[in-house]
This record gives structure tokens, sequence and C-alpha cells, in this order.
């Protein structure tokens, strides 16, 4: 009797869906071991009750161009706040007169996150002590 196969070429199969792909990621590093699956398990329940709460005060339930006695009022988040004490945020109590510095400060800090290379996604800033860059 012949027995009948048929070959198939390598790149003509493909891998098992639970293998490639978003759920092949999902099974190798977040439930590999019943460790890891209780972990993400816990922390997935500690986000559904954080982060909607959090995104009523911050969004729903906030304010965003008011007045001092509305923001007492609210039931949010007052934003209004955060665009009115802005120098404050980024210079604290300084003087104007002295404040040129801290600014600096922080355009070197956005210039230093900005330059990391594009293609590793290493920052080029190079810790004092360390071996090379992170």
């Amino acid at each position: 009797m012949e027995t009948l196969t048929k070959t198939i070429d390598a790149h003509e199969i493909k891998p098992p869906l639970t293998s490639v792909g978003v759920i092949g990621w999902i099974r190798e590093n977040l439930f590999n071991s019943v460790f890891n699956s209780i972990l993400t398990l816990v922390t997935l329940f500690l986000l559904g009750k954080i982060v909607p709460p959090l995104v009523r005060w911050a969004f729903i339930d906030s304010v965003w161009v008011t007045s001092s006695q509305a923001c007492q009022q609210a039931a949010g988040a007052c934003w209004s706040i955060v665009s009115s004490n802005f120098r404050l945020f980024c210079s604290g109590f300084t003087p104007r007169s002295c404040s040129a510095p801290s600014r600096a400060m922080l355009i070197l800090f956005g210039l230093l996150f900005y330059s990391r290379d594009r293609n590793t996604g290493k920052s080029l800033w190079v810790m004092p002590g360390s071996l090379g860059s992170f």
C-alpha cells in the first residue's frame, strides 16, 4: 500500500497564533509561570480599581478655566491653577531676576531628553561613575 505524503516548504508553514504576535508575547512574558500569572492578575485588578477614579477626577469632574471660588467647589481637579502658577512650579520662590538659570536648566533638560539615540532608544546622557550610557 502506498502512503501519500505532501511536502510543504518551511516558509509555507505558519507558527500557531498562541506562540507569535501579541498573544504569544503575553503568554511568554506575563503568564509564563504561576508567580507571573498571579502578579499580572493582581496588577490588572489594582489598575482597574485605581485608573477609573483617577480619570474621573482628572478629566471628567475637573474644571479647566475658572475662578478660584469655582475651584474650591469643584469635585475634580482644578487645572486653571496650573496655568496661573506655572512660573512657581518651574522656579519656586526664586525672584524673577534670578529665575533665568532655572529656565536654562529646563531648556537643557528638554534638549537632553530630545537628544537620545532614536535607533536604540538609549539616552546619550552619561551618569557620573557609570560605565557608558543607559
